[in-house]
């Protein structure tokens, strides 16, 4: 008895002075991860998707976990992956489609016809990863904490509008990438791959007939100015696939605590400020076209089901790439699209 209260008078005295009684808990350090960005720094996904997840888990772990978000790029944006599983960077986020065929399993959303809004886009994109990712084995070295996609693209032109398939015939459109000149070619036009900084101007030459990007990033990257018309295509025509990781080596020196923080603001809360994120960036899109007086037009229904058929061969050779690394893909597909439905930004709510 005369023990016990020894020591709860030591401990008592020790706490009196000032002193700890014991060594402070690695939860109670702070611990900053850097961050790495190839994007300005007001672009939407920075300033709405990669700042708010880093703020939210500052925030979780009462500021013990920081995030210092880079402002300039330490290279080009396909090498950024690589950047995080060699440790350049402790976080880092991507395209999936700048690394062509490495990828793939996981931009299954990237097919046509799949994502027709980026809050059903994206959401699908993560269960759909959370669900079969491991079997991918896609990502080694990275530890995948968020996936998105873009909003709905639609072809924006010069000239007159493509209301009809047959419209594309002889156009050269810009296209950002391998996957989307696909698309493109199998719908008659000309794909011309550009980098986006490069697209008004090859549009004020006659280099390019049009461009294929989401609404917000004609205005973001002021291509705007050089648009007459704008075909918005239901269902969404393609989208890219957004990855953020974090090399698993930093992963796995993280407290529970800090883990635990991360994993609570990350997949699907990363997946709905994406969302957001587009959705208000297509805002600020559409107002700066309606300003400059395009002329936006939907493609009939029976025109976007003849760019379905016409576009099923991709869907064919994901299957076809699926089987070769013994994954279901007829199932992954139907149950992507099963994610679609269940958060597609559109209901039928209140209406008997």
């Amino acid at each position: 008895m005369k023990s016990r209260m020894f020591v709860t008078g030591v401990v008592a005295a020790l706490s009196l002075l000032g002193v700890a009684w014991s060594a402070p808990s690695a939860a109670q350090q702070t611990t900053t991860l850097r961050v790495g960005n190839w994007l300005p720094n007001h672009h939407l996904i920075v300033r709405g998707i990669i700042v708010p997840w880093a703020r939210a888990i500052e925030r979780e772990t009462n500021g013990t976990l920081k995030f210092d978000v880079m402002t300039s790029s330490i290279g080009r944006p396909p090498e950024f992956f690589d950047f995080v599983k060699n440790g350049v960077i402790d976080v880092g986020y991507g395209v999936s489609g700048h690394n062509p065929g490495r990828f793939t399993m996981t931009q299954v959303m990237d097919l046509p016809f799949m994502s027709p809004d980026p809050w059903s886009g994206a959401a699908a994109a993560w269960a759909t990863y959370q669900r079969y990712g491991e079997r991918y084995k896609e990502h080694a070295g990275v530890k995948i904490v968020g996936l998105w996609v873009h909003s709905t693209p639609g072809i924006h032109m010069r000239g007159e509008p493509i209301r009809t398939i047959e419209d594309l015939k002889g156009k050269k459109i810009r296209v950002g990438g391998n996957v989307t000149g696909r698309i493109m070619a199998a719908l008659g036009g000309t794909p011309v791959q550009l980098p986006p900084t490069e697209a008004q101007q090859a549009m004020q030459s006659g280099v390019a007939d049009g461009i294929t990007f989401p609404i917000e990033s004609i205005e973001f990257f002021k291509i705007t100015p050089v648009i007459k018309a704008t075909t918005e295509i239901p269902g969404g025509l393609y989208t890219d696939t957004f990855w953020l990781g974090i090399n698993e080596a930093r992963w796995n020196s993280l407290t529970p605590e800090h883990k635990a923080a991360i994993e609570k603001h990350s997949g699907m809360a990363v997946a709905m400020n994406a969302g957001w994120a587009w959705t208000n960036g297509d805002e600020v899109g559409r107002a700066a076209l309606r300003k400059n007086n395009v002329n936006f037009v939907t493609l009939p229904p029976a025109e976007v089901e003849k760019a379905k058929a016409a576009l099923k061969e991709l869907e064919e050779e994901w299957l076809v790439e699926a089987k070769k690394r013994n994954l279901p893909g007829e199932e992954i597909i139907a149950y992507a699209r099963a994610m679609v439905d269940v958060y597609r930004a559109e209901k039928r709510v209140n209406v008997p």
